[in-house]
């Protein structure tokens, strides 16, 4: 990093760690009270309107980007550059009878690029770019006791722009886009459909929804899509689900795509009453079959992963594998992340390579919290190509790759976050790029909610 980049680093940083000192002490049931930001609120409290703030900023430092090919790949040199999102909002909720709720959100969302080239190369014809515009605008209904027999907002109907998610977010939960135009391309803050139709459920152990989206694409090729999603819940240690869906599309690959999801998630020998030293092993997986039309090929996604936490030890260490596997037809569709490497594979190869498609991958992590607000993380990956020839190689074996993250949360408003990763190309990453140099990206990424 140049004396200029590196002074501008250390002074963001300073800012931001003067900004935390700054934040009055709070602790999580000083949260349960209420937003600074809250202007209003009825004398029983059941109605508010209040403003929202959300802060983030983030700088990147990338060495041998695309494995010493970055001119060739993306056609301009990689080496550092800055992300900011500012989102301002307001928000509300009117209690009506039968605790009754109305409530609805709007905001707008600020992205920047700047002091250089994303790593995806989505700004190397635009230099530094700025982009406002909307992005959450929804109101939505919830039922309260008006169905008192079937559970307390049994019913919850939602509509405008915000996010459809479902399960573990392997298939739904983000209809937007960022980067190029929009700005920001690894911060995002542009994940909301262009238009949703929600309908959820929830009484006992079921719990689903229908769902209408028409997704928000940074290119002119839009889906839309519409479907149920169920969930039941056997006890708190096993839960079964999925989700059906129909697409239609601009993108003929896409347009009347069938979607069939199945997910699960058991801890074995707590639902088996079975030795306590063995009731923290925990089992999940996932299987995504997309069926084309037009005699054009299905696509095949899943995964199979298991953990286990030593939650009485010192530092909480929880150890997690997991197998996923993506073939050459299957589209990612509208994937997003709910942890460190869920859904992005590695902060080099899932977030500027290849993104959960033609992929076979290993992944293991150990977590551990050395206090409680800080959490650290250490991943490998092994990625191998499910098709080589499809990418113009020969070989299966793509990439190894390292991550390390460390997250501080300061206080419920403010946390702090640095990401190191080194990957090693094998021969299939050699056979398509030309080169063989490690590449190497770290990340620091400050964060402020309100």
């Amino acid at each position: 990093m140049d004396p200029i980049a590196r002074t501008t680093a250390h002074f963001a940083l300073s800012a931001w760690f003067l900004a935390a000192l700054a934040v009055p002490g709070t602790t999580l049931a000083d949260e349960a009270k209420d937003n600074p930001l809250r202007f209003y609120r009825s004398s029983d409290g059941k109605s508010y309107l209040q403003a929202s703030l959300g802060v983030d900023i983030a700088f990147f430092s990338q060495d041998d980007a695309w494995y010493g090919n970055d001119q060739a790949v993306i056609g301009a040199e990689i080496d550092t550059w800055w992300e900011s999102l500012i989102r301002t909002g307001l928000e509300g909720n009117i209690a009506l009878a039968n605790t009754q709720t109305i409530y609805g959100r709007i905001d707008a969302v600020q992205a920047n690029t700047f002091e250089g080239i994303d790593a995806c190369g989505t700004n190397a014809a635009l230099g530094d770019v700025s982009s406002l515009r909307v992005d959450k605008a929804y109101v939505g209904w919830r039922s309260g006791t008006l169905f008192n027999s079937l559970g307390e907002d049994f019913l919850d109907i939602s509509l405008g722009r915000q996010i459809y998610t479902a399960g573990t977010l392997f298939l739904f939960g983000n209809e937007g886009g960022a980067g190029g135009k929009r700005a920001a391309y690894y911060l995002g803050g542009r994940r909301t459909a262009d238009f949703t139709a929600i309908a959820k459920f929830k009484s006992g152990p079921w719990s689903g929804d229908l769902f209408f989206f028409d997704n928000d694409s940074p290119s002119p090729v839009n889906t839309q899509a519409s479907g149920l999603t169920l969930d039941y819940a056997f006890s708190p240690a096993a839960s079964l689900g999925g989700s059906l869906a129909t697409l239609e599309s601009d993108n003929p690959s896409r347009d009347e795509m069938q979607l069939y999801d199945i997910r699960g998630s058991i801890k074995p020998f707590e639902v088996a009453n079975g030795p306590a030293f063995l009731q923290p092993l925990k089992l999940d997986g996932e299987l995504v079959v997309q069926n084309r039309d037009d005699g054009q090929d299905d696509g095949l996604g899943w995964y199979l992963a298991a953990g286990y936490q030593w939650a009485e030890v010192p530092w909480k260490p929880e150890l997690t594998y997991r197998y996923s596997s993506f073939d050459e037809d299957y589209d990612v569709l509208f994937y997003s992340a709910t942890d460190w490497g869920s859904w992005f594979q590695g902060e080099i190869t899932g977030e500027y390579d290849l993104f959960n498609e033609n992929l076979d991958i290993h992944m293991i992590r150990l977590k551990v919290q050395p206090v409680e607000p800080l959490a650290i993380s250490l991943f490998y990956y092994t990625f191998n190509l499910h098709d080589p020839e499809t990418l113009g190689a020969q070989s299966e074996d793509y990439v190894d790759e390292w991550n390390l993250t460390v997250d501080w949360t300061v206080n419920p408003h403010l946390s702090l976050s640095w990401v190191g990763a080194y990957a090693t190309p094998d021969n299939g990453a050699k056979q398509r790029f030309g080169d063989d140099q490690d590449w190497k990206a770290m990340m620091v990424w400050a964060s402020i909610r309100y």
